[in-house]
Formats: structure tokens, C-alpha cells, sequence
């Protein structure tokens, strides 16, 4: 209960910002929340759940449920709990209550006839008296043990749909945020008090002398500055985007225009005195930001995503992990980490993955309502990442948000326009005027054999070229007829392990550098996001238009406006794959406007991609999202991004190391079903020394 004190004491003015309610709809709930941090364990009290502590025996139902049965018992006296508050308080209690461990229902196959609640025990005494605060209708009842039967025809199920049907869930939406509020709230607040070590630690301390970290203008400045270079000021644009009063901003502006500096430049202002997430929509990309900004080790910031842990120790580019987040790993709390850190670096999943109940964004649903929001390259995310980006704009109103990229598809501009209009005020700013119209490319169609003249030429003078397939096998493909030229060659592509792939990404990354010898890398879409070089020649295959202008973000890239214009050849793909043929809408009629060989500039190609768009299907945000309209069931989890055809694996020969994550490769799913039998590291599937062929340098494939 004391952990569940201090949260509503830290976030009680937060969420009156984040929902946009009044100060009486903030006091229900923080009644709510401290309602449910005394009730959320009593179903514990049960002869079930005390022989699985005392004799290590199954269960036959979860304590969530007996905690409904015991405030059943304890109806009458806990009422007047419920009368000064409207209906949903009711609901967010029990709803909370059910689902602080996110297990219910509980669908698991159990055993047993019978339970007994333990009611009359005299330490179920002294929990009841903890609530002395709720409770106007004098000392608890004399109750004795209850006993249920169990079953899909047993009394406690019985009781339990009657109790759903009792609470209902015709909320408003705001009821509903609120319900949503107090679960994630118990479920923090009920983690700290769980994790934190008995003795020689004060909860409340604790807890508030991390959530209260909170950042400040001046640092962000401060870090802006010391990334920039020294004759390099504040550009106009980024100031235009640092005092932007919108409550939604979008920025539209090409790639190497200096948007992430805009972007903590604009935090500077909207996260003084809170707190900020950082978005990115790969791991890989995340990782990059993080180094690029926010790796000075006396500053408190934290990298967030599934593979950080590796990062941090492989990344020259990152930081010593600093004396918090040492703490908190020895301390085994490592679900708490972005409470400490007033500045979070992680991916898109990390914070819009509350929308389905995943755990990690519960927990650090503490953090997440005191801070503004940024999300970076928004047109890279998946169609369903970006309809639960829409759903989480409408369930936090009150959360200012910075949405960058560098073009955006017309339908999802103006998905997020409905989106930002519905939640106050909605801007659009462009990338900088000099730079955004500076002529910079010249594209033609080509074919195959006349690319690799044009690349044979830049090779031969020095320069650099990148070359990116749509799939891996025309990588490797394209990279095998390289090597029978006689270039020398480097591929960069995603079937690596994933320490390989940190390494090739920085050699690739190197070899483009300004003053190293002529260089060729054949990659694939990797290239799109995670590749910061400068290219003198770009080949690429057809593939849907802001794919293809990400690429042409990596040619003639780092000068302001060029003293010439480079070369991009466009060939046409053997196959689609991996797209649909919906991706490719509009690409023919693109290249029809910008493949003239004339100078073409970023926006050239942003507004050529506008009017081959047509239109398209307006995009809404993802109907049905657990947290908040799941209400009772927390059990059930949808996935946020698309499904991938394709497995992570760890070879039979790595399977013994350390940490499994370190060495998996993506690979696509075999064929003929054979993984199915594989054994499982984790999440990762075991690959047999039989079925895989690797290289640090060529990467995996599957053996014929």
C-alpha cells in the first residue's frame, strides 16, 4: 500500500495533464488506486494458495479470483467505499484487482473441486484493519471460512460472471482512461513494493527521488550544443521547431537536415520539469540516437529496447552503464529502469506496447505520464504500428508529442492530422528552405549492366557506391558478381548474429567515411534507417516510394547544397518480395516524374511522391486496444507490429554461450516445417550444425 501512497502522491497532478480531466475525477482516481493497493492480495488468504507456499502444491485457482469472492463476503462494509464515487471506481478497483498480474481470466487447465477462503484467520484480521481510511461503517463484520467449488459449473465461476455483468462497462472514454490509469498504476506500484528489499531502504524515498528526477532546459540546450559543431549554429528551422507552441507537432524534413537536434531542442521547451521518451522504430536506430546524443555518462538518460544489453557492451560509440542503472541490476529491478531517468532512448514498442497490456511499458507507466513524447521516422512504422501510434494520441491527450519524418504518405499525414486536431493543436514544419530545395540528385532507370559501369567508374576514381537489394539473396546474389569483377566489396544485411551485425555495420559505416579509399557495399533495406554515410553513386531496386527516398537519403547526403549533383539508378526487381503489391502503389508513376536525369532536390521528390500518391484508405487507429477497452480481461495481448515471416535462431554451435540474444540471426522460416521439431533457447529456436551455413562477413543461410 505504501508504494501505491507514494504514486498517487508523485502522479496525481500528471494525470490530470495527461487526461485532460478535472481535479474531482483525479481524486477518484487516486481513491481508486489506493482502494485497490489494500484489496489487490487479499484472495491470497485461500488454503490453494497458502499450500503452494508451504508445500509447493498446484493451485486450482489464482488468488486474483478469491480476492473478488472475498470483497463479496465484505460487500456491505466496503460500500460506503463506493457510494461518494461514481460507478467506474467501482470498476477500476475490482478491474485492477483482477488484473495486476495480467492473468485474467484465467484460462489454465487446474485441478481441485474445492477452495476455501480464509477469512476468519487472524492475519486476514489485521489487512482488513489496514483500511481504516476507506472504511466509515465501523470495524470489520465477524465472517467465517467460505468455501467455492471449482469447475466451469462451480459456485466461483458462477460468481464471477455474475460480478462482470454486476460492474458493467458502459464507461465514457474518460472513465475508461481512468480505469486504465488505475491498472497500470497498481501494477507498478505493486512491483516496487515487491522488488524493493526489506530493511535499510525507505519505500517512499525511494520511489520519489527517482520519479521526481526531472529535466530541465538548460541540459537539453546544453546537449544540442556539444553535438553540434563548433561554426555550426542553431539552424532557423531548428529554432522555428524548438519554440513550436503546437500540442502536436509534425516535422517533415529530409534526411541529414539536423531533426534530432530539433527534436531536443523543441524538448528543451516541452520537457522542462518533465520527462522524455525518445522513439525510434528499430533497435538499431534507437542505439544510434542514443550514442549520438545522450551517451554522456553524467547525464542520467537510459537506452531501452530488447537488445540494449548487448549495445551497451559492444557499442564503442556507448557509454559504461552509470551508478543507477548498476543499482537497479543488483538490485534485481531492472523492470523499474526508466524510473530513475528523466530521459529514455528506446524503441516505438517500448511505450506504445502499454496499449496491449505488455509489461514493460506498464511498468514504466510511472515515468511515461510525466513526460512529452518524440517518434522518430514515423513512415518506416508497420500499418499496425502506426494505427496504435493514432489510438495512443487519442488516449493521451494531454501528452505534448513530436512526430519527424522525413516524407510521409498522404493518407498517414492526414491520419495524424484527425488525430492531433482531436487533442488540441495541430502544426506542420518543413525541413530548412536551403537544403530541403538544394538540387542533389540525378535519377535514371537503368539496367543492370550499365550500373555496374557507372559503379566500375566511381570505384575507379576514388569514390564511394552503395548498392541495395530488396531481399538478401540479391544481395549476396549482387555481391558474388561484384567479387568476380574484381571490386572489392562489403555486404551489409540483416541474417547476421547480432553482435556481426553491430561490427559490419560499423565497418560499412567507416568505409563511407570522408578520406578512406573507394569502397562498394551492397546491403538491403537495413540501409533505409540505420546507414548515417554519404554515398557518390546509388543503385537500388524499385520498391515502394518512401523506401526509395529513404535510400536516396543516403546519396550526396552530408553538404548543405552540393557544388554538383549524384547519380541514383533505379533497376527493376526480379520479384516484389518482400512487398505487396500494395506497396508498390504509386512507385511506377513516381519514377515517372523523377527518373528524367534532371537535378532533382529532396523536395522534388517529396512532392512528386504526393501527387503519384492517388488516394488512398483513410487509416484509423486500431479499434481495440486491451488496455483500455479489454476493462476485466488483461489476459489477452495482441501484437503491435505486423507478423514476420521469419524465425530468430541461435546455432546448435552457439547455443552454449552466455547470452542467447547476442547471437541470433532472422532468418526466413524454412521450409518444409522442419523448425518445428527444433528445440528452444528462450524465444530463440536452435538451429541443428546441419541446417545452417555462417559467415561473420556473408552472413546465414539455410544449407540446400
Amino acid at each position: 500500500m505504501k508504494a501505491a501512497e507514494v504514486l498517487v502522491g508523485c502522479l496525481h497532478g500528471d494525470i490530470r495533464r495527461v487526461f485532460q480531466c478535472g481535479e474531482s475525477e483525479a481524486c477518484h482516481w487516486a481513491h481508486a488506486v489506493r482502494m485497490a493497493a489494500w484489496l489487490h492480495d487479499w484472495g491470497k488468504a485461500n488454503d490453494h494458495f497458502q499450500n503452494m507456499l508451504l508445500h509447493n502444491r498446484e493451485q486450482g485457482v489464482r488468488h486474483e479470483l478469491m480476492t473478488w469472492a472475498a470483497m463479496d463476503v465484505f460487500s456491505e462494509w466496503l460500500e460506503p467505499c463506493f457510494q461518494s464515487n461514481p460507478p467506474w471506481v467501482k470498476a477500476a478497483v475490482y478491474y485492477s484487482v483482477a488484473g495486476h498480474h495480467l492473468k485474467f481470466p484465467d484460462k489454465v487447465e487446474r485441478t481441485g473441486t474445492r477452495v476455501r477462503l480464509m477469512l476468519a484467520h487472524p492475519s486476514f484480521a489485521e489487512v482488513l484493519t489496514l483500511g481504516h481510511r476507506f472504511i466509515r461503517n465501523g470495524n470489520p463484520p465477524h465472517v467465517v471460512d467460505v468455501e467455492y467449488t471449482l469447475g466451469s459449473r462451480g459456485t466461483l465461476n458462477a460468481f464471477a460472471n455474475k460480478t462482470i455483468r454486476m460492474l458493467g462497462a458502459d464507461f465514457s472514454p474518460l472513465e475508461m482512461r481512468l480505469i486504465a490509469a488505475v491498472k497500470a498504476t497498481l501494477i507498478a506500484a505493486d512491483l516496487a513494493g515487491s522488488a524493493l528489499p526489506r530493511g535499510g531502504m525507505d519505500l517512499e524515498i525511494w520511489v520519489r527521488d527517482r520519479l521526481e528526477k526531472n529535466l530541465d532546459s538548460g541540459t537539453l540546450e546544453t546537449i544540442v550544443s556539444q553535438r553540434l559543431k563548433k561554426d555550426q549554429p542553431i539552424r532557423p528551422f531548428q529554432q522555428q521547431v524548438r519554440d513550436a507552441d503546437a500540442h502536436t507537432l509534425l516535422v517533415e524534413a529530409g534526411c541529414g537536415t539536423g531533426k534530432t537536434a530539433a527534436a531536443y531542442l523543441w524538448a528543451s521547451k516541452r520537457a522542462d520539469g518533465r520527462r522524455l521518451f525518445f522513439c525510434y522504430p528499430t533497435t538499431t536506430t534507437a542505439s544510434e540516437g542514443f550514442s549520438g546524443y545522450l551517451h554522456d555518462p553524467d547525464f542520467d538518460a537510459l537506452l531501452v529496447h530488447g537488445r540494449s544489453d548487448v549495445d551497451y557492451d559492444l557499442l564503442e560509440n556507448l557509454p559504461e552503464r552509470n551508478e543507477e542503472e548498476q543499482n537497479l541490476r543488483s538490485l534485481r529491478m531492472e523492470a523499474l529502469d526508466t524510473w530513475p531517468f528523466p530521459a529514455v532512448v528506446c524503441t516505438a514498442h517500448t511505450v506504445l506496447g502499454i496499449m496491449e497490456n505488455t509489461r514493460r511499458s506498464l511498468y514504466a507507466w510511472p515515468s511515461l505520464a510525466r513526460s512529452v513524447l518524440v517518434f522518430d521516422e514515423v513512415h518506416a512504422f508497420s500499418d499496425t504500428l502506426f494505427s496504435y501510434l493514432l489510438r495512443l494520441m487519442r488516449e493521451l491527450p494531454g501528452i505534448p508529442m513530436l512526430l519527424m519524418t522525413a516524407t510521409l504518405p498522404p493518407a498517414r499525414r492526414a491520419a495524424l492530422q484527425r488525430g492531433a486536431e482531436e487533442r488540441g493543436s495541430w502544426r506542420v514544419i518543413g525541413g530548412p528552405e536551403d537544403r530541403e530545395s538544394a538540387p542533389r540528385y540525378r535519377i535514371h532507370r537503368s539496367s543492370e549492366e550499365n550500373a555496374w559501369n557507372e559503379a566500375a567508374a566511381i570505384i575507379e576514381s576514388g569514390g564511394k557506391v552503395l548498392w541495395i537489394c530488396n531481399t538478401v539473396n540479391r544481395a549476396m546474389n549482387t555481391m558474388e558478381k561484384v567479387v568476380e569483377r574484381g571490386i572489392n566489396v562489403e555486404p551489409f544485411h540483416s541474417r547476421y548474429r547480432y553482435k556481426d551485425r553491430l561490427l559490419r555495420q560499423r565497418m560499412v559505416i567507416d568505409g563511407f567515411a570522408p578520406g578512406a579509399p573507394a569502397f562498394l557495399a551492397v546491403t538491403t533495406q537495413v540501409a533505409e534507417m540505420s546507414l548515417d554515410l554519404s554515398a557518390d553513386l546509388l543503385v537500388m531496386e524499385r520498391a515502394p516510394v518512401p523506401a526509395m527516398i529513404q535510400r536516396m537519403g543516403r546519396l550526396n547526403r552530408f553538404h548543405e547544397s552540393p557544388k554538383k549533383t549524384a547519380l541514383a539508378l533505379v533497376l527493376e526487381p526480379k520479384s516484389r518480395l518482400p512487398y505487396s503489391p500494395e506497396d508498390f502503389h504509386g512507385s511506377e508513376e513516381w519514377l515517372d516524374r523523377v527518373a528524367d536525369g534532371e537535378p532533382k532536390s529532396q523536395r522534388d521528390l517529396a512532392e512528386a511522391f504526393v501527387e503519384s500518391a492517388g488516394n488512398a484508405q483513410m487509416i484509423l487507429p486500431v479499434p481495440r486496444c486491451e488496455w483500455i477497452d479489454g476493462l476485466w480481461q488483461s489476459d489477452i495481448k495482441r501484437p503491435i507490429v505486423d507478423p514476420s515471416p521469419s524465425v530468430e535462431v541461435v546455432r546448435e554451435e552457439d547455443a552454449h554461450l552466455d547470452r542467447p540474444v547476442e547471437n541470433a540471426i532472422p532468418m526466413p522460416i524454412p521450409r518444409g516445417g522442419m523448425h518445428h521439431a527444433w528445440p528452444r533457447l528462450g524465444r530463440f529456436l536452435v538451429a541443428p550444425a546441419d541446417s545452417l551455413q555462417y559467415d561473420e562477413r556473408t552472413g546465414a543461410q539455410w544449407k540446400q
